[in-house]
């Protein structure tokens, strides 16, 4: 059972995009979670359209917002379509992933011992691998390729991660290191991904569909390095 708010006079209202909605008595009022059902966005993206006026808003005295359904019906009819934005660029996705690689973040690496075990050359593949295996990890997430696709995508990624899983041991790294240097690149994209659906109001049903797909992705790429990991340790240690 919903309730209608009390309308404040104007000297109550706390900021101008903050307002009561014009709308008859028997107007059907939301709450942010209703509202975010309709609307198709989280409630994070409903408060930052609601703070820069995209959205009419009206909150209740005890602080509680409010939203009429026939202002939010007209929005999605008129204005912005959020549903229409879920569709996530794979492009502008790989941008970001790599973009977050910045200087600051590279310096922090460069004082693990798992990086400076590694040769000049080695870390000029890995930078190479690592840029190509981004767009891998993207273009399996939030394209929707075919099962062949698929196959090849995670084919792709698994060479690249056996790859690391040699390196690693050729440069003396025990697996902790191996997985320590794997996550610690895997981050900026994990990032980057809630970066954008952050701003571009992803639905929770696609947000989580493009956290799920690129997280396994990843892991197979992971459990990929550290077969080859052990694979080429192995034999060392029988010997």
């Amino acid at each position: 059972m919903t309730t209608q708010p009390q309308t404040r006079g104007p000297e109550q209202a706390s900021s101008t995009r903050e307002r009561a909605p014009s709308a008859t008595a028997d107007a059907r009022w939301l709450s942010i979670a209703g509202a975010c059902r309709l609307l198709g966005v989280d409630e994070s993206t409903l408060r930052r359209w609601s703070d820069t006026g995209k959205v009419p808003v009206f909150r209740t005295p005890g602080g509680h917002r409010r939203y009429t359904e026939d202002d939010l019906r007209t929005l999605v009819g008129q204005g912005p379509r959020p549903r229409a934005r879920s569709r996530v660029s794979r492009q502008e996705l790989t941008d970001r992933s790599l973009s977050a690689y910045e200087e600051e973040y590279l310096r922090g690496a460069r004082e693990r011992r798992w990086f400076q075990s590694y040769s000049s050359t080695t870390l000029e593949e890995h930078r190479r691998l690592g840029r190509r295996l981004v767009d891998l990890a993207i273009h399996y997430a939030s394209a929707v390729p075919t099962a062949s696709d698929r196959a090849s995508l995670l084919a792709e990624g698994r060479q690249i991660g056996a790859h690391y899983g040699q390196a690693g041991t050729g440069a003396g790294l025990g697996p902790a290191e191996t997985v320590e240097a794997f996550l610690y690149f895997r981050f900026p994209v994990v990032k980057a991904v809630m970066g954008m659906i952050e701003e571009e109001g992803l639905a929770a049903k696609r947000a989580a569909r493009l956290f799920i797909e690129i997280g396994y992705y990843m892991d197979q790429v992971l459990v990929a390095t550290m077969r080859a990991h052990e694979a080429a340790t192995t034999p060392a240690r029988s010997r």
